[in-house]
């Protein structure tokens, strides 16, 4: 529960950031401001998802995909 809580407090954009970078992809061109604070929040690393950036994207992929199964 506690990951859904900051996953919630996280801008859109810095929500895409961690899409993106799940997906594979980088951060690059994104704002170095949202780039930054997900770093200080230990969710991203130059190279990518920190393990408990993982945690926070997948734990917010499940409770969205609970939210679809329960429509």
């Amino acid at each position: 529960m506690n990951d859904l809580i900051l996953w919630n407090e996280l801008t859109r954009r810095e929500q895409r950031i961690m899409n993106k970078l799940f997906g594979g992809g980088s951060a690059y061109g994104d704002g170095p401001i949202e780039t930054v604070n997900l770093m200080r929040l230990g969710l991203i690393t130059e190279s990518g998802l920190t393990s408990a950036g993982l945690e926070l994207f997948i734990a917010a992929f499940k409770a969205q995909r609970d939210v679809c199964r329960a429509n």
